[in-house]
């Protein structure tokens, strides 16, 4: 069954290569403010009452805490090598910001292991099919350096996550 939601003016969940994903209904520009990532905040303390699937799919918020996703559609959010997106704390706020211009009906993703720091023992294998595909998700430190120097170089990995390298 192919799920279609529509998430905000120019945004949808649909059927993407990995499951669902999110979809560009409209072009966006460079810098443009996507949508704030919503959730609850959690710790994933491995004793904390979460489930693996909900552990997995949450989105480093500070040097303790994690956004859970689940219900918001940023939970659809799915991981590429060659991203479009970024994660950007504004005050309390997260948003996903574009780094590139995104076109209509091109998916919505970002690398998770720009916010993946040198605490975090998640990792995951890589299907994104996308050239520079590293075939592995893990902590950003683990980076190819060039890699590292130009997401930093474009402000993509929050301030959060180098703090904890």
């Amino acid at each position: 069954m192919i799920m279609k939601i529509k998430v905000r003016k120019g945004v949808e969940v649909k059927k993407a290569k990995n499951g669902n994903g999110l979809f560009a209904t409209k072009g966006f520009k460079l810098g443009t403010r996507i949508f704030q990532i919503r959730g609850k905040l959690v710790t994933c303390y491995e004793d904390e009452d979460i489930d693996e699937t909900t552990r997995a799919n949450t989105i480093r918020y500070d040097d303790e805490l994690y956004i859970s996703p689940e219900g918001y559609p940023s939970n659809y959010m799915n991981h590429s090598c060659e991203p479009n997106t970024r994660i950007v704390k504004i005050g309390d706020k997260l948003f996903a910001v574009t780094v590139s211009e995104v076109k209509k009906g091109e998916e919505i993703v970002f690398d998770y292991s720009t916010i993946i720091a040198s605490d975090d023992s998640w990792t995951m294998k890589c299907k994104c099919g996308s050239s520079s595909c590293r075939g592995i998700v893990g902590q950003f430190k683990k980076l190819p350096k060039k890699l590292k120097e130009k997401y930093l170089a474009l402000d993509m990995v929050p301030k959060y996550i180098q703090e904890v390298l």
